[in-house]
């Protein structure tokens, strides 16, 4: 199943990150950490770790914020 989505997500346009995103959208701390857990488990290719690492990057920090 996780390949499956990662395939998915794969052919998303580059160009199409968060135009289509809300920015007052927030996630709960449980979705948070339920992503974070799932990309915890996933195998990613090399092109893709610098946008992982930011996406966890920000994931991380809102988690923080939340706590607060």
């Amino acid at each position: 199943m996780i390949k499956k989505i990662m395939a998915l997500i794969n052919k998303i346009p580059e160009d199409s990150n968060n135009s289509k995103v809300n920015p007052q959208s927030t996630l709960t701390q449980a979705e948070i950490q339920f992503i974070l857990t799932t990309l915890r488990e996933c195998t990613f290719k090399g092109d893709q770790v610098v946008n992982l690492y930011n996406t966890v990057l920000k994931l991380q920090q809102q988690y923080k914020k939340n706590e607060k």
